[in-house]
This record gives C-alpha cells, sequence and structure tokens, in this order.
C-alpha cells in the first residue's frame, strides 16, 4: 500500500470515528439511566389534550403556552 493511500485511509477512518464515539458514548449512558432507573419514561400527555376542545393553546396561531 502506498504511503498516501494510508493517510488518506487513516484520515476517513479517525474521521468517522470522531463522529462514532461521542454518539456510542451518548447512547450508552442514556442506555445505562435508563436501566438503573435514574430517568423515567415521558408521561402520557393529560386527557383532553388532543380532542377539539376549546383549549387555545393547541390551535395553530394562537399563542398558548410553548409559542410567543
Amino acid at each position: 500500500m502506498n504511503r498516501a493511500d494510508g493517510s488518506q485511509f487513516l484520515i476517513a477512518f479517525f474521521f468517522v470515528l470522531r463522529c462514532l464515539v461521542p454518539l456510542a458514548v451518548m447512547l450508552g449512558i442514556s442506555y445505562l439511566l435508563r436501566r438503573l432507573k435514574l430517568i423515567s419514561e415521558p408521561q402520557p400527555p393529560p386527557p383532553g389534550w388532543e380532542n377539539g376542545d376549546d383549549n387555545d393553546s393547541q390551535n395553530p396561531g394562537t399563542g398558548g403556552l410553548a409559542h410567543g
């Protein structure tokens, strides 16, 4: 293998490794936190959240709590 070809391969390998290692670490930490019950699954929305009643926070363009 030519030295220049090996250099390009190493650059590509380290680039992919640089992206995948932090992703694997974050997913591993998230998995461990869930497994140890330190974080829980999100709660279901309250009843009447999306059934078309007069709740202005769910209609587009009306603002609501999370929108300006």
